[in-house]
């Protein structure tokens, strides 16, 4: 028995990736065989943010106001909230269960509120609040692993589910920036969720599989067992940190280091490579731009014209990559994950295309690595079709798959607004 909105009655809606490198609106249309066409999209250079977060309040929603303005413009039409992908927010996730005593020995749709409802009260911290939620499986007395239970009959029923949590302070302030313009915030969604649910097959996702993305200011990670999301993370390093070490290092200009990464770097796993010197290492962490001199293949590169040898610039790059994957790693270890999904690993997200990148991470952690390619919706493009919009794409799609009724969304959509909101919704579902 479901109780799913009904695809007549669906209206178009945006997504929003808030990204510290770009940002980028999507506008997305239902059909009602359960499809979804892009119907519009504006991207636009971010301001006023650093790893994640936003630094600059005012820089911020202007940038959101331009890039929702030219999502409309595409679109032809307006709206008034959306959905937003989140860059940072501290993640956590934790995987919790809940049980009730039924009161009439049949599932409703009643009971799983009331099962979900058991959260209401429950956040990770002071400092954390959850974000966004999904169910595992659920059960009846000794009965394990049920997809669905409406209708079904016991005495116990219980779920295991994920909740993501991110910082309060930090979705007030994305709130905030985007109330500026207007606009409300439908839900929050984590970044790597959103990148594998666009990239990973159903396959994938039901075996068990990592997806890293590798952002401007920021890496997400998601791992994903049995369809579900079990686990997820955020640290505040991306390939922005990979450019500002080779311009630090090359005293070069940051606009002139993102060139040269993107048309001539790459990060090669060979044993000339195999330990960065030591002095160079330093400079990355110090910031320092002295002179390097390495030993090279003979392969050069002019840079403002200078020449440098290109082996110094994949020595440059490498630390921070590992830097990034031991930190992301270290995390897993500590959450019991690291095992979790196998050896499957796909990378998404704009710096996942640095040259090499997909060899150096199935070297370093011993994974079957390939790159993300979202799929899923029509009407894409060449310039949105690509790993750097998976995030966005995988958010439309995460929005299209909801039931009006889905008990996770509801509160995920409840908790960050208070008591006098979470009693409006006692009052809905109950009278």
């Amino acid at each position: 028995m479901k109780f799913r909105r009904s695809r007549a009655n669906r209206r178009p809606f945006a997504v929003l990736d808030i990204g510290s490198s770009k940002m980028c609106c999507m506008i997305g249309d239902p059909d009602r065989q359960g499809g979804l066409h892009l119907l519009g999209q504006g991207t636009h250079a971010s301001a006023g943010m650093r790893g994640g977060e936003i630094s600059d309040l005012e820089a911020v929603s202007e940038v959101i106001g331009k890039t929702v303005q030219a999502a409309e413009r595409d679109a032809g039409i307006s709206v008034d909230s959306v959905t937003v992908v989140l860059p940072g927010g501290r993640p956590a996730s934790q995987i919790r269960t809940n049980a009730i005593t039924l009161s009439d020995n049949t599932v409703s749709r009643r009971d799983m509120r009331r099962l979900m409802d058991k959260n209401a009260g429950h956040e990770p911290s002071q400092t954390h609040q959850p974000m966004q939620m999904q169910t595992l499986h659920y059960s009846l007395d000794e009965v394990r692993d049920i997809a669905d239970p409406r209708g079904m009959r016991g005495r116990e029923l219980g779920v295991n589910y994920t909740v993501i949590s991110a910082a309060k302070t930090s979705l007030a302030n994305f709130r905030e920036a985007l109330a500026l313009n207007h606009l409300g915030v439908d839900r929050f969604i984590h970044a790597g969720y959103a990148a594998g649910t666009a990239c990973l097959t159903e396959e994938e996702r039901d075996l068990g599989s990592t997806l890293i993305d590798f952002g401007g200011g920021t890496t997400s990670l998601a791992t994903f067992m049995d369809g579900k999301v079990i686990y997820a993370d955020t640290v505040p390093i991306g390939g922005h940190h990979v450019t500002t070490d080779i311009a630090r290092i090359l005293s070069i200009p940051v606009a002139d280091a993102e060139r040269l990464k993107a048309v001539e770097g790459s990060i090669i796993p060979i044993d000339t490579l195999a330990v960065a010197p030591s002095p160079l290492q330093e400079a990355v962490k110090l910031g320092k731009s002295d002179n390097i001199t390495l030993p090279g293949l003979g392969d050069t590169i002019n840079v403002g014209g200078k020449v440098i040898e290109r082996n110094l610039l994949s020595a440059i790059i490498r630390p921070r990559i590992d830097e990034i994957l031991e930190m992301l790693m270290s995390r897993m270890a500590a959450a019991k994950m690291q095992h979790a999904a196998g050896g499957r690993l796909i990378l998404a997200g704009g710096a996942s295309q640095l040259t090499g990148l997909g060899d150096f991470c199935a070297t370093t952690l011993d994974k079957t690595v390939k790159p993300g390619m979202p799929s899923g919706i029509t009407g894409l493009t060449n310039d949105t079709n690509n790993a750097g919009h998976a995030a966005a794409i995988g958010a439309l799609i995460h929005v299209n798959r909801l039931e009006d009724d889905d008990p996770a969304e509801r509160q995920t959509r409840t908790l960050p607004h208070g008591p006098i909101e979470r009693f409006g919704a006692w009052l809905r579902d109950n009278l």
